[in-house]
């Protein structure tokens, strides 16, 4: 008859003849993982085991101890399944993984070992024997510490246990009072041995083997002062003179599941071919398991067991070691006193919430302990780590680096599941620390430097990056040390202003660009949004500058009178200037068409661009032209003079010679010899006034001529140095006589655009990169004006042009020395188009060509 299998708690009306006295053995510990959490292979000819059945763990309780009651034994088998059984541990890891509540899976297993100690409190409080298996055959320290942690518990919350148990009737008074029937027993059973005490012709005795093992596993529950001199005073004892140690020598079959199912299918053939009958078939079943030959009939651990639950019987197990006698306490319940204490006992320990059980868990909870105090160790190492050496003010950038030292630190000395909770803390000092007053600014500069200052208090003040340029000013005669600019007005307006005034070139004569007039004190930046686009100068198609021969025809309609002929000269151009030509047609379109007036309440928060909205104009001009005085300011033979910071070998300007058609222009006395002063310089530098400078000739379209203007396209560096280009890709340099051998007709092309950035001849290795501020004109006496359209495209594509704002091309006063000033920042909507910091190709930023053009002074009506 197979045992009645039961579950804790149990039902006691599922029991029969519970008048009878029994004695509770327990088996709990370690499984391998194709036991299945079963450890009771000892038991099983007694059980009568189904070892392919699966474990069913309860998930709140996270244990599962079920019981076999054997009537004829008079004994209760309990057998515990939980977290120390491999298949149901790895369950349990796989649904962490699943589910990842928690960063670290020790912190898991302390809440896992908290309640399978709890389920082993229960077998100890109602258990007279427990036995402890384990898969190898040593003794796993691990549970030093699991024991220490129950006795200490256990001496805690006795006098709660007993006053639950003092509400079950007929339960002696020593037992309520010590909480449990006795002190119980522990016997080790270990699965496995060596090798060598698997083989029968080997004379090894395994005795000995288990005798070393009871020596080594009493000397250490001694020294960890688990167990006692009185047994009533330890979690459980161990007897003194009977064996308590047990090594299996045999096969387990829990450990080779094939090999005993294999042993069952043969031992049934053997019964059915010597003629069994059905009722022998049943005997086989309830005696499942043969005694395999290595394992003897003297060294059985049915017959170990047996022993000890005899003795129990008989007179109970007395394993105090005192040299005073101590009386030892010891009941044998009933099967209904059992049922009754152990539903009792189950569910104040499962389900319990004393403060004393609490306990339990910070006790087993040494990995997150020990985490703690290394992590509480090092983290001022690490915060130490990251204020060293901080400057009184730093950046975000700044703070993540040293944020990231301080956690390399902290990594370096941190241990354990609450790693990541001090990290974060970590994290939160560090940001702290660089918020209390040591936050910089970084707003950027329009150069892309940020702002070294603490972060404003209502940004009443002023920004500063602590870099500082050398430039100059609007006519290149004074330099001197700027900011790095925060806004646009700073940057093109404001230092050039503040310059002028030392320089006193603010005294010159200038043109002046359009700019935003407001009519009301409510003005505001105005809010940009696709819109009608300008129709500035830039906007034209063409703008071309001939190298050889340049029309200066108004059209045939502007003036009737003949033409005047002032000599032979280079050939004609076949068609006049397409800029000159659009006038009459801008002329009747605006007649036709309401002009849109600037707005005089809203500006253009950025600068003028291809892409800005019709009718807005910038507070402030980027952009500036004046002229320094007459064209005799500048000496081809002597160069610049009185500009500050220009290389010697490149103070010059490019001689473009040019050649003119005169279409409409009065007749004039043929002695005309201010016109040809500026057609040639002689070496001494000085201009002859005659005949033969002009070289013009005759023509069918009116009077040719050749006319020099001198240009300059200037760069300029952050420290101030400053060049002059003799090409898109070449910096001028004249020869030790100060002889200039190019020309500006690559300069002027009307085809090649010049770069806006260039690297500075200042040094070789990592040149600084200069950028084109500066447009030298000299303008000839002859009745023609130069024309400038600058439009700066500061980006590749789709960058927009920045432009004057001028409708149409600026004419430049005659025999004049002519500088436009370009920006120094270029900034649109989208913010400010920064430049390089190494060296890009020219594309990157350029001033686009047909910026020059030539134009014929008309006379006045009289």
């Amino acid at each position: 008859m197979r045992p009645h299998k039961f579950k804790l708690p149990c039902d006691v009306d599922s029991f029969s003849q519970t008048d009878k006295k029994v004695v509770i053995v327990s088996v709990f510990g370690k499984s391998q993982y194709r036991a299945k959490g079963c450890k009771t292979d000892m038991l099983s000819s007694i059980l009568q085991l189904n070892l392919l059945d699966e474990p069913e763990i309860d998930q709140q309780s996270g244990c599962e101890i079920e019981g076999y009651y054997n009537h004829k034994e008079k004994t209760v088998c309990l057998h515990l399944r939980g977290f120390l059984d491999a298949r149901t541990l790895l369950a349990e890891y796989d649904k962490f993984t699943e589910k990842q509540d928690c960063k670290d899976f020790l912190s898991i297993w302390a809440h896992m070992k908290d309640k399978y100690a709890r389920a082993l409190l229960v077998l100890f409080h109602i258990s007279h024997i427990m036995v402890l298996t384990h898969p190898t055959h040593t003794f796993d320290y691990s549970y030093i510490h699991l024991f220490r942690a129950m006795d200490i518990v256990r001496q805690k919350i006795s006098p709660q246990l007993s006053d639950v148990l003092s509400c079950i009737h007929s339960l002696p008074k020593d037992w309520i009072s010590n909480a449990r029937p006795c002190s119980p027993r522990v016997l080790f059973y270990f699965e496995t041995c060596p090798a060598v005490f698997q083989n029968p012709d080997n004379e090894a005795n395994i005795k000995k083997l288990e005798h070393s093992l009871e020596d080594q596993i009493y000397h250490v529950l001694r020294k960890n002062r688990i167990v006692t001199n009185i047994s009533s005073n330890s979690l459980f004892a161990i007897p003194a003179n009977q064996e308590f140690v047990y090594v299996h020598t045999g096969n387990t079959d829990s450990r080779d599941m094939l090999g005993y199912m294999a042993r069952k299918l043969i031992q049934s053939c053997k019964t059915s071919s010597s003629g069994t009958t059905s009722r022998s078939l049943n005997n086989l079943d309830s005696n499942p398991i043969i005694v395999d030959d290595t394992e003897t009939e003297t060294h059985m651990f049915r017959s170990f067991l047996q022993q000890h639950i005899n003795l129990a019987f008989v007179r109970g197990f007395d394993d105090n070691v005192s040299r005073h006698s101590i009386p030892a306490h010891f009941e044998i319940p009933t099967l209904n006193i059992f049922c009754q204490v152990a539903n009792k006992v189950f569910d104040y320990f499962i389900h319990g919430t004393d403060k004393e059980l609490s306990t339990l868990h910070n006790l087993l909870d040494t990995d997150v302990k020990f985490s703690k105090s290394r992590c509480s160790k090092v983290l001022p190492r690490a915060l130490q780590a990251y204020q060293e050496n901080l400057p009184q003010h730093y950046t975000r950038a700044y703070h993540e680096s040293k944020l990231a030292h301080a956690m390399a630190v902290f990594e370096m000395h941190a241990r354990g599941p609450l790693f990541e909770e001090f990290s974060e803390k970590l994290q939160a000092e560090c940001d702290k620390h660089w918020r209390a007053g040591r936050q910089m600014c970084e707003v950027l500069s329009l150069t892309g430097h940020p702002c070294t200052n603490p972060v404003h208090r209502g940004g009443s003040e002023e920004h500063c990056s602590g870099v500082r340029y050398v430039c100059a000013c609007n006519c290149g005669r004074v330099q001197g040390s700027r900011e790095d600019p925060f806004s646009l007005r700073q940057a093109n307006h404001d230092y050039f202003q503040m310059l002028a005034k030392q320089c006193g070139c603010a005294q010159l004569e200038s043109i002046q660009f359009s700019v935003f007039q407001p009519s009301t004190h409510n003005y505001r930046a105005a809010q940009l949004f696709s819109a009608t686009k300008r129709h500035d100068s830039f906007s034209r198609n063409g703008s071309s500058t001939p190298q050889d021969t340049q029309a200066c025809s108004l059209g045939t309609d502007t003036l009737n009178d003949e033409n005047t002929d002032y000599g032979s000269g280079g050939q004609s151009s076949a068609t006049s200037d397409p800029i000159e030509g659009d006038i009459p047609r801008l002329s009747s379109k605006t007649n036709k068409s309401l002009v849109r007036q600037p707005s005089t309440t809203e500006y253009l928060p950025g600068m003028l661009h291809t892409e800005s909205p019709a009718g807005l104009l910038p507070q402030f001009s980027s952009w500036s032209l004046i002229c320094l005085g007459p064209s005799s300011l500048y000496s081809h033979n002597l160069g610049l003079q009185h500009q500050i910071g220009v290389f010697p070998t490149s103070a010059f300007l490019l001689p473009w010679d040019v050649t003119v058609r005169l279409e409409h222009q009065k007749e004039r006395n043929p002695l005309w010899p201010l016109v040809g002063d500026h057609g040639g310089y002689c070496p001494r530098g000085k201009n002859f006034q005659n005949m033969n400078a002009i070289r013009g000739r005759k023509s069918k379209g009116g009077k040719e001529f050749v006319v020099k203007i001198f240009v300059g396209v200037e760069y300029e560096c952050p420290r101030g140095h400053r060049f002059m280009a003799s090409a898109p890709d070449k910096v001028l340099k004249a020869t030790g006589n100060g002889i200039v051998k190019d020309s500006g007709n690559k300069v002027t092309s009307s085809t090649a655009d010049m770069p806006l950035y260039f690297p500075c001849p200042c040094r070789q290795t990592k040149p600084l990169i200069a950028q084109l501020m500066r447009i030298h004109v000299v303008t000839p006496k002859a009745p023609v004006h130069v024309t400038l359209n600058p439009r700066v495209q500061p980006g590749p594509p789709p960058c927009p042009i920045f432009v004057t704002g001028c409708e149409e091309p600026i004419k430049l006063s005659q025999s004049a020395y002519w500088i436009l000033r370009l920006p120094y920042i270029y900034m649109g909507e989208k913010g400010p188009y920064l430049p390089p910091k190494e060296l890009v190709p020219p594309s990157h930023g350029r001033l686009l060509a047909g910026m020059y053009g030539i134009s014929e002074v008309v006379p006045e009506k009289k």
